[in-house]
């Protein structure tokens, strides 16, 4: 498997972490940065593998590098290849370790080994091509509509909750594609150097919700970020066909209706989740509710019912 997406091998290096969570969880006054980039992508991206759990963060993801089949490391006769072992050695046996497979002589891997090292890491390795692939073309899109003002941006002082900047235009938000994407990555800003390589977020970035609805739909229209193809494994063949977003789209019409009637003004989560059920079947619940109810209530008008829960 040659790594074809070498030049975004440097995004693996970021910090991801920030989009292992729901972007759900994130919901207040406006929803966090990689919560946002997030909800883009499912509209935005494609193939979008809604199998996968917290997609995005798999860009951090170790790069395959120029790796090789073991049909093209070894000889017919199961001896191995002098000049691709040379090459690919340390490389083949860094994998092994993260991937956790046993390589038993230090002077050379086996043709069962090298097999298995590249059994193991193909999921490993196509999801953070994917996942690179995505926020290369989700950064340059999300920033160009900050400056543009068709998303509402402000920060939030990582110590200081209560302090707020307005960071929306031209003036914080004309970076280059690099620059995008470190900042999609962090989710931060540094509000007295926003344009400084070396400067530490020390804000997080939050959306407002008043045109982010809006601004998601115009991307849907008018962008395209592709981001699997034929080597990028089955995680994209046994992607789920469209009937799931169908779904989606018709519980969230569903809780739209529920929280417009003037009836649930009361309700929690899980009353919600009760009338879905009852409506739906267990196939409305699960992922399939999350992101029908984050959808509900990302317009203003019915973010009150956000963060309900039954109390412990």
């Amino acid at each position: 498997m040659h790594d074809v997406d070498g030049d975004r091998d440097w995004i693996a290096g970021l910090d991801w972490s920030k989009y292992r969570r729901p972007h759900t969880d994130y919901v207040g006054e406006g929803f966090f940065l990689p919560g946002v980039v997030e909800m883009f992508a499912r509209q935005v991206c494609a193939p979008y593998p809604d199998e996968i759990d917290f997609f995005l963060a798999n860009a951090g993801n170790t790069p395959p590098g120029r790796v090789v089949p073991a049909e093209d490391a070894f000889a017919a006769d199961g001896s191995p290849l002098f000049s691709v072992h040379q090459r690919l050695n340390t490389l083949m046996r860094s994998h092994a370790d993260e991937l956790e497979v046993a390589i038993a002589r230090a002077d050379m891997i086996s043709r069962e080994e090298w097999t298995a090292v590249m059994d193991a890491g193909q999921d490993d390795w196509a999801l953070g091509q994917g996942a690179r692939r995505a926020v290369d073309g989700l950064a340059p899109i999300i920033a160009r509509m900050a400056a543009e003002k068709k998303i509402l941006c402000h920060a939030r002082d990582r110590t200081d909750s209560g302090k707020t900047t307005d960071i929306t235009g031209r003036e914080w938000w004309d970076l280059d594609p690099e620059q995008a994407i470190r900042r999609i990555a962090s989710g931060g800003i540094n509000v007295a150097d926003p344009f400084g390589p070396d400067a530490v977020p020390d804000h997080h970035i939050f959306v407002t919700r008043d045109g982010l609805q809006n601004a998601i739909t115009e991307a849907q229209r008018t962008e395209y970020v592709a981001i699997a193809f034929v080597e990028f494994g089955k995680w994209a063949i046994r992607r789920r066909a469209d009937h799931y977003a169908v779904q989606v789209a018709e519980v969230t019409e569903f809780l739209i209706g529920l929280m417009d009637s003037g009836n649930y003004e009361t309700a929690i989560n899980e009353d919600f989740e009760y009338e879905v059920k009852a409506e739906f079947g267990v196939r409305g619940l699960g992922r399939c509710y999350e992101r029908a109810k984050a959808a509900a209530i990302a317009e203003e008008k019915r973010a009150r019912f956000g963060k309900r829960r039954r109390q412990a």
